[in-house]
């Protein structure tokens, strides 16, 4: 199959939202900025250098959340906003549970045609606004989420998206998050070339009140040549410096 020639943009769609919204009291609403060395999405990096991310994220008295978050991507000039909405229930102090659907706008899309969707051998202009709906638990330091889109980056084919994160605080400013996902269906295997594996194992270090610095190790056993993944995945170091506040 045919791609239109922006190899290896792979990133775009961002998932630093919603479930995203980490484990915080009932009736908060939070922002958060970061300078990330790269923009990595499920374990494979947009080629576009240092990205720069922020969001906004308001959980209700009822639970009921909503977030928006931005990046730069390298992808068509190019930006990103992802708006996301849902239902957080606590269960007790260190069990929580959310629910809802995440929206992934990509405005430049429209101006660029990018593979060929139909198989009659043209590059068709697409749409790459994507749809997904996700559940997570928290569960003390453990996270597990999960993601559906039954329209994957204009494939018109499902994608699933699973993973789970073990969090082991060293002390009260140091703490190693290790990470692992794993992504299938016809969309996403079209899109990456394969289903795959990611993993991740970060060191997180906080600077003061709301900073943190991140130093990590992110990986895939992605080989395959996809619509965007025209080489191997290749091992990759990141650092990110991200900023959180409380309105």
């Amino acid at each position: 199959m045919k791609s239109y020639p922006l190899s290896r943009w792979t990133a775009g769609l961002g998932l630093c939202g919603a479930s995203l919204v980490a484990p915080v009291a009932l009736a908060a609403t939070t922002g958060h900025v970061g300078v990330f060395s790269e923009y990595v999405f499920r374990g494979i990096v947009a080629n576009g250098g240092v990205a720069v991310q922020g969001g906004i994220d308001h959980v209700g008295d009822s639970g009921l959340l909503a977030g928006v978050w931005a990046t730069n991507t390298a992808a068509f000039g190019g930006s990103e906003l992802d708006l996301y909405a849902g239902y957080l229930h606590k269960f007790s102090d260190t069990v929580m549970a959310d629910v809802g659907a995440l929206y992934y706008v990509l405005s430049e899309d429209k101006e660029s045609p990018l593979y060929d969707v139909d198989g009659d051998g043209t590059i068709d202009q697409t749409d790459l606004d994507t749809l997904e709906f996700f559940a997570t638990l928290f569960a003390g330091p453990v996270k597990l989420q999960a993601y559906y889109s039954d329209d994957y980056v204009g494939t018109d084919e499902e994608a699933f998206y699973y993973t789970a994160t073990y969090t082991h605080k060293v002390n009260d400013t140091i703490s190693v998050a290790g990470q692992v996902g794993y992504t299938h269906g016809d969309g996403a295997e079209y899109f990456y070339g394969d289903k795959y594996i990611d993993y991740s194992v970060m060191l997180n270090k906080t600077i003061r009140e709301g900073l943190v610095f991140s130093l990590g190790f992110v990986d895939t056993n992605l080989k395959d040549e996809g619509a965007f993944v025209a080489t191997e995945d290749e091992p990759k170091v990141m650092i990110s410096a991200k900023q959180t506040f409380t309105f």
